[in-house]
């Protein structure tokens, strides 16, 4: 039998769809202050769905991410 996959659906469209709360968010945005805060943040949840291996896959308009890794 092949390899089985799970998939998944990030919507990195705000901070709010990433996860963070309205506080996180400006907790965030002020150690960020010198950089891209939204930018740093997409990067900080996608490195950490890597870690748990999850690859990316695609993308689209809509700023909806798509990963996959092997089902556990």
């Amino acid at each position: 039998m092949g390899t089985k996959w799970e998939y998944k659906i990030v919507d990195n469209s705000n901070s709010t769809s990433m996860g963070y709360s309205n506080p996180e968010t400006e907790d965030f945005k002020e150690a960020n202050k010198d950089k891209d805060w939204k930018l740093e943040m997409m990067n900080t949840e996608i490195n950490k769905l890597g870690q748990e291996g999850w690859e990316m896959v695609g993308l689209n308009g809509n700023n909806e991410i798509y990963f996959k890794r092997i089902a556990q």
